[in-house]
């Protein structure tokens, strides 16, 4: 609890440049002709007699001749704006990160001036003195390291400013965990990670003596990411498969996947031209002139096969159901990445395109790879 019942009078720091005296609200034409005195001249007078005489010399009667002057109960009608006085005390009280026995006795004179209550003044301590914690704990964890020394000023500060071990150690937790979000935020911005990006992310964490609590998903994603900064930086893993390579071949993508190529379709076939139509008996005519065959056509992809697709050091490998394919890098001209696929310009012949159930991403990367280390 930050106050006690049994204050004691202390001498007090000076308050003119905390409180500025204020003007009291004229009345208006209705208060004037029911001579009723404006209520927020009561919180005025209240701020003025802080801002014009030291806290030793207001006492509680003071307070209480002004509720009696306009008639109200001043918790009731401004307990927030009460709070806020008492805030800004406390304010004042922490700037040197310290609340002193002194200070303690001061604001528990202010609580009873004010008429606020117990749990009112807990929380605004609880409020003011976490948020100056947690600043200078973010502060000290900033460089990623948390040393002795600095160890040693968090803990002097908790104890200065009177917070508990509960709630220094739950904010010291959220501190380090958002920081160690933010540094991992930073590094899967381009949406790969390096080797050495992943063991600074370790050391900080193991600095901060922070346990990295990652869900599955999210660990999914950064065995892509490190998976992706090693397709375009280092060296390829190969996969062990089913079919025989040549020496000096390695395999370093496999996959279930659908062959596709676009196909010319006939839609219909229109007649036209001039005709004439002459009956020979009953039901069959005889019709003169030219049909004028006009065919309707339209290139659509077509699934030709299922299988699996392999892609190597030299060239892309399809064994299908149907049929075998062989495309060498050097004979592709483009690739086309899809969500679910590539497609594949061909230098000649068919261009086909290639869909997979999954790791389209990771196919059309490592195909850009080998087609660039060739070249």
């Amino acid at each position: 609890m930050l106050i006690d019942k049994n204050y004691q009078t202390l001498p007090t720091q000076n308050m003119n440049n905390l409180y500025s005296v204020k003007e009291l609200q004229r009345p208006n034409y209705i208060q004037r002709l029911f001579s009723f005195k404006p209520k927020i001249n009561a919180l005025i007078e209240i701020n003025n007699l802080l801002a014009t005489k030291p806290l030793e010399e207001i006492a509680v009667e003071d307070i209480e001749s002004i509720a009696a002057k306009y008639k109200l109960n001043l918790h009731r009608k401004f307990s927030d704006k009460l709070k806020e006085i008492f805030q800004t005390y406390l304010t004042n009280c922490l700037s040197d990160d310290l609340l002193s026995d002194t200070e303690l006795n001061e604001l528990n004179k202010l609580k009873h001036l004010l008429v606020l209550t117990d749990n009112e003044v807990s929380e605004i301590q609880l409020k003011l003195t976490s948020e100056l914690y947690r600043k200078s704990f973010d502060q000290a964890i900033s460089g990623g390291t948390f040393e002795k020394s600095t160890e040693e000023f968090i803990d002097k500060l908790q104890k200065n400013i009177r917070l508990s071990d509960d709630i220094a150690a739950k904010i010291g937790s959220e501190s380090s965990k958002h920081f160690m979000d933010n540094e991992l935020q930073k590094i899967i911005a381009d949406q790969k990670i390096s080797p050495d990006e992943w063991n600074e992310l370790n050391q900080i964490a193991k600095n901060l003596n922070v346990t990295l609590s990652i869900d599955d998903a999210t660990q999914q994603q950064l065995e892509k990411f490190k998976l992706y900064w090693l397709i375009e930086n280092g060296t390829l893993p190969t996969k062990d498969i089913a079919i025989t390579l040549p020496r000096n071949e390695n395999c370093y993508f496999s996959m279930d996947a659908d062959w596709f190529e676009t196909r010319t379709i006939t839609k219909r076939i229109n007649y036209g031209g001039p005709a004439l139509r002459i009956k020979i008996m009953k039901g069959v005519y005889y019709r003169a002139g030219s049909l004028g065959v006009q065919r309707i056509t339209s290139e659509e992809l077509t699934q030709i096969d299922s299988g699996i697709i392999y892609i190597t050091n030299k060239r892309i490998i399809f064994v299908g159901t149907l049929r075998s394919v062989n495309i060498q890098l050097s004979k592709i001209l483009s690739v086309s990445p899809y969500s679910d696929g590539v497609g594949i310009e061909k230098d000649s012949g068919k261009s086909p395109i290639i869909r997979v159930s999954s790791n389209a991403d990771i196919m059309a990367m490592i195909l850009g790879r080998v087609i660039n280390d060739i070249q």
